[in-house]
């Protein structure tokens, strides 16, 4: 289905350069605030904010959109790096040996690339979180030992696909912010309850089309492997 076969040693990257993401609107004294209270009463980025070593109202947190990017990721891929410490841990308690690696379905090329502050900025979702990681071989002897496919490294082919789906769920939230009159700048601060149940329905989709993917990838990866 997806075109290429399993090469063990080949990996995606694990974090990479991150540009800058769409930056909120500023507050009255002028300064970006460095995230929204969406952002913090969200359990599960309010929890990576703190692990990061922000707080809510600590001017410390109003600081170049980047750093916060740069630093939400890398407490993301921090927890994934834990969980796969735990899976390798679990999975060898149980079998032997395991060296699984995390592959994400909608790839690191992809957060990088242009569509990146979409999915970050407007869709608040961070790509190194459970619902677009799959846990594959690292190796010919997980493969045998735990059942895993083998990790191909990069499916150029499905990052096409999802490019293709990021980009159609992309112009359809600029058509959102447009039907509701809302600026792409500053759209997140203004509550408008049909948009942000447009948008929350737009996120499920997002993270609904990465779960559908993964027994496929997975399937394909066992087929050739």
């Amino acid at each position: 289905m997806f075109g290429r076969r399993v090469v063990f040693g080949k990996k995606q990257e694990a974090s990479g350069e991150l540009k800058e993401a769409e930056r909120p609107a500023p507050g009255a004294d002028g300064a970006a605030p460095a995230f929204h209270k969406k952002q913090w009463d969200d359990p599960r980025i309010g929890s990576m904010l703190r692990d990061a070593g922000f707080a809510p109202d600590d001017a410390a947190s109003i600081v170049p959109t980047a750093d916060n990017r740069l630093a939400v990721f890398a407490a993301a891929n921090k927890r994934l790096q834990e969980r796969t410490e735990t899976f390798n841990r679990d999975m060898t308690a149980r079998h032997g040996h395991c060296n699984a690696v995390p592959f994400l379905v909608i790839d690191q090329k992809i957060w990088d690339g242009p569509h990146g502050g979409f999915l970050y900025g407007q869709m608040d979702l961070i790509g190194y979180d459970e619902w677009n990681v799959i846990m594959l071989a690292g190796d010919p002897q997980t493969t045998e030992s735990c059942g895993l496919a083998g990790h191909p490294g990069f499916l150029p082919a499905v990052t096409q696909i999802m490019i293709e789906h990021v980009t159609e769920w992309k112009a359809r939230h600029n058509a959102l912010l447009e039907t509701f009159g809302i600026a792409a700048t500053g759209g997140r601060d203004i509550p408008h309850e049909q948009y942000e149940m447009e948008k929350d329905t737009l996120r499920r989709e997002i993270i609904d089309k990465a779960g559908w993917m993964k027994p496929r990838i997975i399937d394909d990866l066992l087929r050739k492997g």
